[in-house]
């Protein structure tokens, strides 16, 4: 699963780089909806909507349109990368993995994650919009428990997540804290390089 003999990484955006959660949560204030009301915790699932104190909460299609009028608004380009993330990517790439960023965004219709990853100074050797299986790859850094959960019945690679509370018990995978650990990880993992 290498690349010219440099292994891949596939790494997801949302949740995973940059903090979707904290950009939605800022839309929701900018929309007039207190805090008091609507504390918007951080998910126990990754259906927002089962999540209690969201205006949204038990009602998935109304946190679909929460999101979608976000990303009208911007989220995609507003979420900020999570501390450490952008270092973590660099030092990767500056050590020969080839980084594949891999969205399930089907609704950035605009260029706004490439834009998004420049401003970032995230490097990045290829763009992927869609199913992550389709990529081969030697690692998958990932936040979604259905991927995570199919990566590790289907491939032979390492699996790290970030360690939310709705993927923290997925079975053969790696949590980590901090995007600071995730070259040591990969180092100390040789067997998938």
């Amino acid at each position: 699963m290498t690349i010219n003999n440099q292994p891949v990484v596939c790494i997801d955006i949302d949740n995973t780089i940059a903090d979707y959660t904290d950009a939605l949560r800022m839309f929701i204030r900018q929309c007039g909806r207190d805090a008091n009301d609507y504390p918007c915790p951080n998910p126990i699932a990754y259906d927002f909507s089962k999540t209690a104190g969201w205006p949204f909460t038990g009602d998935l299609k109304s946190f679909l349109w929460w999101h979608k009028r976000a990303v009208g608004d911007g989220l995609y380009y507003n979420e900020q990368p999570y501390e450490g993330a952008v270092e973590a990517i660099q030092t990767l790439h500056e050590t020969g993995w080839r980084i594949i960023i891999s969205t399930s965004r089907k609704d950035d219709t605009r260029g706004t994650t490439a834009r998004w990853l420049k401003a970032n100074n995230i490097p990045y050797d290829g763009l992927h919009f869609g199913d992550k299986t389709d990529i081969r790859f030697n690692v998958l850094i990932d936040d979604k428990p259905d991927v995570l959960e199919t990566v590790f019945n289907t491939y032979d690679a390492l699996i790290l997540h970030p360690n939310h509370e709705y993927c923290k018990d997925i079975k053969g995978t790696v949590a980590f804290d901090s995007w600071s650990e995730v070259p040591f990880i990969l180092n100390e993992e040789e067997e998938y390089v």
